[in-house]
């Protein structure tokens, strides 16, 4: 049976539709189940705060079909290691053709910010009319602050901490909220 990309879309800011890594995963193991997904760090710097992972898709007799690699740092989200592997995978497996047509991070356009590694914080599929007040409804200045240390926010930085944490903090304190008990 086909796989139904429909079935897993999500919508992002900006209304674009978007195939998570999950589902490419999904998709690349029903028709490839043979084939394999290698990841490996290209640079770590856990200090200092970036990582750049490369993730190599290879079929079954070996032979590399894509690679690609993305940068990640301690100051655009907490989990910057596991999204750089992540957007890494993803973007090796839209380069063999899966989800390719909903993987903005292959567009030479900028989605808002230019960054799609907020994707991965998935919302539902809405209406028209609720997508245009979500659109429209973005939260004052004043609001965009980190809640402990005062740090101003960026936007995708305050969407995930709003989600994960239910207020606005900055990747530091967003690292300091998770270790507490």
């Amino acid at each position: 049976m086909a796989f139904n990309v429909r079935r897993y879309l999500i919508r992002v800011r900006g209304g674009q539709q978007y195939l998570p890594v999950s589902a490419r995963l999904v998709w690349f193991r029903d028709e490839h189940p043979d084939w394999s997904i290698e990841t490996h760090p290209l640079h770590l710097d856990i200090e200092g705060g970036c990582v750049v992972y490369q993730a190599v898709v290879k079929d079954a007799s070996g032979r590399v079909i894509a690679t690609a690699s993305k940068m990640e740092t301690r100051d655009d989200f907490a989990d910057f290691v596991e999204k750089a592997e992540t957007g890494a995978v993803g973007r090796a497996l839209a380069m063999c053709g899966y989800g390719t047509q909903f993987a903005p991070e292959l567009s030479e356009g900028d989605l808002e910010s230019g960054r799609i590694a907020f994707a991965d914080t998935p919302q539902p599929i809405r209406g028209e009319e609720e997508e245009a007040a979500a659109r429209t409804s973005e939260p004052p200045a004043e609001a965009m602050v980190c809640a402990d240390c005062g740090r101003p926010l960026r936007k995708p930085q305050y969407d995930l901490s709003m989600t994960k944490f239910h207020r606005p903090l900055c990747p530091n304190c967003q690292r300091r909220a998770a270790a507490s008990p």
